[in-house]
């Protein structure tokens, strides 16, 4: 399943964020597509294809104590309106 994430984090907790990504390795069943930094706004997005909500969860708990993970599936734009013609 393809998924987007973006987490924020209060502007208090950036040290502790660095620090955890980076010790952070992503689980070896997730596949990270890339990942970026929200230029001054103490987010970070992470597109990632995960096999299920474990992984999802392997991902997101790390971070939870400094901020709010949120994920959502994703589709690219073109499947989903192929998928909803035949709808």
């Amino acid at each position: 399943m393809l998924c987007i994430l973006w987490f924020e984090w209060a502007p208090e907790n950036t040290s502790k964020v660095l620090e955890v990504w980076k010790q952070f390795k992503y689980p070896s069943e997730v596949k990270v597509i890339n990942r970026y930094l929200m230029i001054g706004r103490h987010i970070s997005v992470a597109i990632f294809d995960a096999p299920n909500e474990e992984a999802i969860l392997k991902v997101t708990h790390p971070f939870c104590e400094f901020g709010v993970p949120h994920v959502t599936p994703a589709i690219p734009l073109e499947e989903a309106l192929e998928m909803m013609e035949r709808m």
